[in-house]
């Protein structure tokens, strides 16, 4: 089996891996537990051993001056051979090298890579992805916004467009994922029904904790379902249900702000002009001559002379 070691972390400056002829000397180093570490279990150590002549135990002075040199460039290993072996097995689980590319390893400044393993890893991800695409393509639109729920996205209000769109990125990034939340997942429905009473604060999530109003219903989503399923609390699961439904209801027929903006006629009130005010005349009381019980004085001459 030939494998590869490659550098992965680049200088933050110069975007180089390492400067030329310079290396890094892997060697055996002590584990929290006090143990020296060789990455040889009891029967390699024995194998190997027997093959080479040599006491590879950890106590061995073996280990003393054993070290992988490892550059810029990449190091091969073939495993056929027993010092390229212990080289292989010694990287596999050393602090600063990681096996794939999905691992998580904060330390690792190397990739150790196994030709066979990953063409393996690579054709177990396409299966997945061949056959979440084939799911993906019966999914309803209801389904797909369920299903982008369960992934922690709202698309209840959004359009058809970007609901499948957001589908198909999930599906095509994470298709194991999709199976195991979607497809092969026995409790999607109750889990969308319970993922909607949280983020309506009708069930109240805090941490581990699942409560309907003062009573905890669960320590976990798992029993919570199993909760809610129960023949003897099938009251409180309707009473989920339906404070659902009634928020569902209050929801849709909310008039949103700039409908209600476009359905007031402003114009009206802008072009209306304040009708002008006429001043009644005013009557003096008890003059003699007038029809009634006064005289209008607007119709008086006061400009004559004399």
């Amino acid at each position: 089996m030939r494998v590869i070691v490659r550098p992965i972390n680049k200088h933050k400056m110069f975007n180089i891996v390492k400067y030329k002829n310079c290396y890094d000397y892997l060697g055996p180093y002590y584990t929290r537990s006090g143990n020296i570490y060789t990455g040889l279990s009891m029967i390699d150590t024995q194998r190997l051993g027997g093959v080479l002549g040599v006491n590879l135990s950890p106590a061995s002075s073996y280990w003393n001056t054993f070290f992988v040199r490892l550059g810029a460039d990449d190091v091969y290993l073939d495993t056929e051979d027993p010092l390229d072996e212990i080289k292989y097995l010694f990287l596999k689980n050393h602090k600063r090298v990681k096996t794939s590319m999905f691992e998580h390893k904060a330390t690792a400044d190397y990739l150790l890579i196994n030709k066979d393993e990953e063409a393996k890893r690579e054709n177990l991800f396409n299966k997945a992805k061949v056959d979440a695409i084939s799911e993906f393509k019966r999914m309803s639109l209801t389904d797909m916004r369920k299903c982008l729920r369960l992934f922690g996205h709202n698309a209840e209000n959004s359009s058809g467009e970007l609901v499948e769109n957001s589908m198909f990125k999930i599906v095509e990034a994470n298709p194991a994922m999709f199976l195991d939340k979607w497809v092969n997942n026995k409790n999607r429905e109750m889990e969308v029904v319970l993922e909607k009473a949280i983020s309506r604060n009708i069930i109240r999530r805090n941490k581990n904790i699942y409560k309907f109003g003062s009573d905890v219903i669960g320590y976990s989503m798992e029993e919570t379902i199993d909760f809610l399923n129960d023949p003897k609390n099938q009251d409180i699961k309707m009473s989920v249900l339906n404070s659902i439904d009634a928020k569902d209801f209050i929801v849709q027929n909310e008039a949103p702000e700039e409908e209600l903006k476009k359905n007031v006629d402003y114009s009206a009130a802008i072009d209306k002009k304040p009708e002008a005010k006429t001043k009644k005349p005013k009557i003096v009381s008890g003059a003699p001559g007038s029809d009634e019980e006064g005289i209008d004085l607007s119709k008086l001459d006061f400009t004559s002379e004399g």
